[in-house]
């Protein structure tokens, strides 16, 4: 992000890759006094923080939790002999200052997905 910014008088927005990399551009920034807007993806616990204070406009809530969790009920339920699906596909969600309180607790205590409101074999 450094080097972007002593190349690029006007840098209209930045995507990042993950909150981790969005962080690092945020403080990029401000150490050059310059703001851009900055969305992410991950609704990292830190993200979700750096959205409440403004300086991370959103983060898709790409939520790997959530997605190893299903992860191991369809192991289990494949070794079991029950049926899974060949996929799993979780909904993404932008995260913004408008619904940022439902993400803003540590992953011990996000809710685990259940199972039948995401598959349907």
């Amino acid at each position: 992000m450094l080097a972007l910014l002593r190349a690029q008088q006007r840098i209209d927005g930045v995507l990042a890759a993950n909150d981790v990399m969005a962080l690092g551009a945020i403080e990029a920034m401000q150490a050059n006094r310059r703001l851009s807007p900055i969305v992410a993806v991950n609704a990292t616990p830190d993200g979700i923080k750096a959205i409440k204070v403004g300086t991370l406009l959103a983060s898709a809530a790409f939520d790997a939790m959530k997605l190893a969790a299903l992860a191991v009920e369809a192991a289990v339920r494949a070794l079991s002999g029950k049926p899974v699906p060949s996929a799993l596909m979780l909904p993404v969600e932008i995260v913004d200052r408008s619904n940022c309180e439902a993400w803003d607790r540590p992953y011990e205590a996000r809710p685990l997905p259940e199972w039948h409101r995401y598959v349907q074999v």
